[in-house]
């Protein structure tokens, strides 16, 4: 009988740099609630509030449990699922149960270093195609610390980084990402990203 040797997990930390800027748009409790509303058919007052811009722009911000800028950590393996393709060698399937991306914070946002953000005004269609604005942050410069746990029998280290610059390159993060069209939230490894590589048993 044949014996099934342990896993050979590692764990890896990067840094992944802005390329373009970076685009948010969370979900606010407001607009989630004027959902639930609709869903329920909830009666609601037709008067609408004055703008805020700054405070619709903060609302639609991803923050850490700290209060630190941050981006969700699915988005970045979103990115990295998108890039992922069998004609490049490495298929979704396999990404999806060999590596498995983690961080500290209990919401799962990314902290990210980046200088305060723009308030953006752009044109939005809703609903039957009605014209609405939107307020959401925009970082110009902005790179976060990515770590992550794979099985280095099925994946190597270097395959995960070269997978981080073609999600960065042609999938991207957020809002108006390439993956959607747009040219937003592109990244790539950092070049001074002082890899660090480390058994991940125990």
């Amino acid at each position: 009988m044949a014996n099934l040797k342990e896993m050979n997990l590692k764990r890896m930390t990067f840094t992944v740099e802005s390329t373009s800027p970076l685009i948010q748009h969370k979900w606010s409790e407001k607009a989630k609630k004027q959902l639930r509303d609709k869903g329920q058919k909830t009666a609601t007052t037709k008067n609408r509030e004055a703008r805020n811009p700054e405070k619709e722009a903060h609302d639609a911000t991803h923050f850490t449990a700290d209060g630190k800028y941050g981006i969700p950590l699915m988005a970045f393996k979103a990115s990295m699922i998108g890039a992922a393709h069998k004609d490049i060698g490495l298929e979704k399937t396999l990404l999806r149960k060999s590596v498995f991306f983690e961080c500290n914070d209990p919401e799962m946002i990314v902290e990210i270093e980046t200088p305060e953000p723009v308030i953006r005004e752009d044109m939005v269609r809703v609903g039957a195609g009605s014209a609405d604005i939107r307020y959401r942050p925009e970082f110009r410069k902005w790179k976060a610390k990515i770590s992550c746990v794979f099985d280095n029998d099925l994946i190597a280290a270097e395959d995960i980084l070269n997978l981080a610059n073609r999600a960065g390159f042609g999938v991207g993060l957020l809002e108006w990402r390439p993956e959607k069209g747009g040219d937003y939230g592109r990244y790539q490894v950092s070049a001074d990203s002082g890899v660090v590589l480390e058994d991940a048993h125990g």
